[in-house]
C-alpha cells in the first residue's frame, strides 16, 4: 500500500511537472544597482556614459496597472450598441501575478505586457487615432498592434486609446496577411502626402516645440550643442525626415532623428549577447532583457549623461507620472519574448541554395556570421574608433571594422563606438538591412553599385549617395551572388 501511494505521488509529480504546475518563477530584482552598472556598455565618450536613478528611487515609483482592452472596429462595422456597452464596463486589471501558476500562464501574461499601451489618450473625435492601410478582419476588427486601435477603460464610462506598446514596433505583416509577433515591424504611417504637407506649413511655435521634443529624445551635447542641433533641425530637414521615413526603420530615443536605426526582430533574442545596433545593452540573463525594457520605456531620458539630463521630471512614454512596470510584469514580458518562434520558412533548400552555402563558406562569411546562430555574438568597432583595453577583457570584440556609417555608433546618445554583428537568421522575412536600414533588400545589399558615389539607393531613407561599408560579397559573379542570397533566405 505504501509503495502504491508512493508510485501514485511520483506519477502525479511527473504529470504536474509536465503540465507546468511545478514551475517556479525566478523573478530578478530588475533595478539592482550593481546589475544596472554592469548592464550597459560604456559610451564611446566614457564620461558621458549614463548614470540612472538609484534603486530606491526606482522602486518608489508606482507600479503601472495593465488594464483589459477591447477591439476597435472599422467605421460602421462595430456590433450594434458596442460603444454604449463599452461605457458600462468596469475597469479590469488583467495582470495579476497571484493567478499565474504555470510557465504558460506567465508567458500569456507577458503577452499582455507586450501589447500594453502605456501612453493613453482620450478617444479621438473621429474614433480613429492613426489611419492605417492595413485591412480590417472580415468581422471589421482593426489590427490591434497599430497605435490607437484598441479601447482602454481605466475609468467606467471613459473610453481611451493608447500608443507605445512593444507590439506596435515589433509586429510584422507577413505576405499571407498574418501578423508575426516579435518580428521587425514594417508599417510606417508618417510619410503620406497630407502629413508632409502639414510639416511644410508648420508654424514657428510648433517647430520650436518639435525641436525641444527632439532634443529630449536625441540630444547629445558632447556631439553637438543645442544651438547647433536646433539649427540643423530646420523645417526643410524635418520635411526630409518625414518624407524619407520608411518601413522597418524608426528613430527611437537615444539614436538619431536624421539617421535612425532599423527595428530589430526580437525572435531569437534569447541567444544574443548584445542588445541594440550599437550593443549598448549586455544580455547575460533574463534580468538584462528586463532592464533593456525599462530603459527603452523612457528611463534613459531621465538619466544623467555627465552634466546633461534630457528629461528632468518625467519621461514622455507614459500617461501616468512617476510609474513603472513591476518586476513581475517585466519577467513575464521577457519570458514571452524568449518564447517567440520564427514562422515556417517557405524558401526551399534546393540546388541553388546549396551552391550559395558553398559560396558562404568559401567567402569566409561564417567568421562573423557563425552557424548555427549565424552571428558570432561579438562587437565590431565603428570606423575610426579605438577599442578601450579594458573592454577587450570583459567583452566579445571582433577587432575588424566593416566601414559602415558611423552616426549611430559615434554621434548618437547610445553611441558605444561599436556595432554588434547581427544574426542572419530570418533575413527572408526582414527588410531595411544594415544597422541604419540603409537598403531594403538583400539584392541591393550585395549590389556592387551601392558603394559608388553617384548611387541612388532604392530603399535608403537618407539622401542619395553611396551606401558604404561591408563590401564582402560585392565582387561575386552574378550567379554566385544569386546563389548566396538564395541560401541566406533559407536561414
Amino acid at each position: 500500500m505504501i509503495r502504491m501511494k508512493f508510485e501514485l505521488a511520483a506519477g502525479l509529480l511527473v504529470v504536474l511537472t509536465a503540465s507546468g504546475q511545478g514551475f517556479k518563477p525566478e523573478i530578478p530584482k530588475v533595478w539592482d544597482e550593481e546589475a544596472v552598472e554592469r548592464f550597459e556598455l560604456p559610451l564611446a565618450q566614457r564620461d558621458r556614459s549614463p548614470k540612472h536613478m538609484s534603486s530606491s528611487e526606482y522602486y518608489a515609483l508606482k507600479v503601472r496597472p495593465i488594464y483589459k482592452t477591447y477591439p476597435m472596429y472599422e467605421a460602421g462595422k462595430e456590433p450594434a450598441g458596442y460603444l454604449d456597452w463599452l461605457k458600462q464596463q468596469e475597469p479590469e486589471v488583467v495582470f495579476d501575478p497571484a493567478k499565474l501558476k504555470t510557465k504558460e500562464d506567465w508567458i500569456a501574461a507577458g503577452k499582455l505586457v507586450f501589447e500594453h499601451e502605456p501612453l493613453v489618450f482620450p478617444l479621438p473625435m473621429n474614433g480613429v487615432f492613426f489611419k492605417t492601410p492595413l485591412p480590417a478582419s472580415k468581422e471589421g476588427v482593426l489590427p490591434d498592434f497599430i497605435p490607437g486601435n484598441r479601447y482602454i477603460i481605466r475609468k467606467k464610462g471613459v473610453l481611451e486609446v493608447g500608443i507605445n506598446s512593444c507590439s506596435g514596433c515589433h509586429t510584422r505583416v507577413m505576405p499571407d496577411g498574418s501578423y508575426l509577433a516579435g518580428a521587425q515591424g514594417v508599417v510606417d504611417f508618417r510619410n503620406d502626402e497630407a502629413t508632409i504637407e502639414r510639416v511644410k506649413n508648420i508654424k514657428p511655435e510648433v517647430l520650436a516645440r518639435r525641436r525641444e521634443s527632439a532634443w529630449v529624445l536625441f540630444g547629445a551635447p558632447w556631439v553637438e550643442s543645442k544651438e547647433q542641433f536646433f539649427e540643423r533641425l530646420s523645417k526643410e530637414e524635418l520635411v526630409r525626415q518625414v518624407a524619407a521615413s520608411h518601413s522597418g526603420v524608426i528613430a527611437r530615443q537615444g539614436t538619431s532623428g536624421s539617421h535612425p536605426p532599423h527595428i530589430p526582430s526580437l525572435i531569437g533574442v534569447k541567444n544574443h549577447k548584445y542588445l541594440d545596433s550599437t550593443g549598448f545593452g549586455r544580455h547575460r540573463s533574463i534580468g538584462d532583457l528586463a532592464r533593456y525594457a525599462v530603459t527603452n520605456q523612457g528611463l534613459d531620458t531621465m538619466a544623467h549623461y555627465g552634466d546633461f539630463q534630457p528629461s528632468v521630471n518625467e519621461t514622455p512614454f507614459s500617461s501616468e507620472k512617476g510609474t513603472r512596470y513591476s518586476d513581475e510584469q517585466l519577467y513575464a514580458l521577457a519570458l514571452y519574448i524568449y518564447s517567440l518562434e520564427p514562422p515556417k520558412n517557405p524558401n526551399p533548400v534546393d540546388d541553388l541554395a546549396k551552391r550559395g552555402q558553398k559560396v558562404f563558406s568559401r567567402q569566409g562569411c561564417a567568421g562573423c556570421h557563425t552557424p548555427p546562430l549565424y552571428t558570432n555574438n561579438k562587437l565590431t568597432p565603428a570606423k575610426g574608433f579605438t577599442v578601450p583595453a579594458d573592454l577587450r577583457k570583459t567583452d566579445e570584440i571582433l577587432d575588424v571594422s566593416v566601414g559602415t556609417d558611423t552616426t549611430l555608433a559615434l554621434k548618437a546618445r547610445r553611441g558605444t563606438g561599436f556595432y554588434k554583428v547581427p544574426s542572419l537568421r530570418g533575413v527572408w522575412y526582414r527588410n531595411a538591412f544594415g544597422h541604419g536600414g540603409w537598403v531594403d533588400t538583400l539584392e541591393e545589399w550585395f549590389d556592387p553599385e551601392r558603394v559608388k558615389s553617384d548611387y541612388v539607393p532604392k530603399g535608403y531613407w537618407m539622401q542619395p549617395g553611396p551606401v558604404e561599408g561591408h563590401e564582402f560579397g560585392l565582387k561575386l559573379s552574378p550567379e554566385d551572388r544569386k546563389a548566396l542570397i538564395a541560401f541566406l533566405k533559407t536561414l
